[in-house]
This record gives structure tokens, C-alpha cells and sequence, in this order.
């Protein structure tokens, strides 16, 4: 996401891969960025991604642009909750709407076939 889209009140969503505990299966994640400020003079912005329990940070121009606007869509695969981004016939086969709220992304309906 470009610096100059980025506005605050908005909400961007940061997604990578992560370890899923103490083993080395990786599954992809994704966190809602709340935006609270942006100051386009240092080319910075004041977010934080959990409003309960995380103090505000402060996010460089470069870890903006890491952010996405849209929330992916996450496929499971295979066993563990494995997690993966959909394809684009997935994306076709899910353009339904999508819910709101929650600290997770959606998820179709459908599973993997990998086993």
C-alpha cells in the first residue's frame, strides 16, 4: 500500500507466514493495522493491531507498504489448520460477502482436497 493512501481511521490488514507453535508447520496469518495518525511530514504513522492489550507503534513508510488494503481470503489445507491465500478461481468461487468483525480473516466454505 503506497504512504500516500494510507489515511487515519483506516484499517489495513497485515498478513505472513508464521510458525504454529513449538513445530516447524507454517501456516499464513492475517492481524487487522488500526490506523490512528499519520504524519506525512516524517513519512510515519501511529497504528496499533490490538486496541485491548497493544500500546500504539509507531510504522515507517517501508512497514506501510507491507500492509494490505482488502482482507485476503485463506484457504485450510491439508491437516493442522494449515492456511494458505486462495487462488484467483477460489477468490471467483467465493465472491460472496464476506463477514465483518473478528480478529481472524474469512475463510471459504469449501476445503482443501490435499491430505
Amino acid at each position: 500500500m503506497k504512504f500516500e493512501q494510507v489515511k487515519a481511521g483506516m484499517t489495513l490488514y497485515d498478513v505472513h507466514r508464521y510458525r504454529m507453535g513449538n513445530t516447524t508447520i507454517r501456516t499464513m496469518g492475517c492481524w487487522p493495522v488500526h490506523v490512528v495518525s499519520v504524519d506525512e511530514k516524517a513519512r510515519t504513522a501511529r497504528v496499533h493491531w490490538n486496541v485491548t492489550f497493544n500500546p500504539e507503534q509507531t510504522y515507517t513508510e517501508r512497514q506501510l507498504k507491507k500492509l494490505r488494503a482488502e482482507r485476503p481470503l485463506l484457504v485450510k489445507t491439508g491437516f493442522f489448520g494449515r492456511e494458505r491465500l486462495a487462488t484467483r478461481e477460489e477468490k471467483r468461487a467465493h465472491a460472496g460477502p464476506r463477514p465483518r468483525g473478528g480478529l481472524r480473516c474469512p475463510r471459504p466454505t469449501t476445503r482443501g482436497t490435499a491430505r
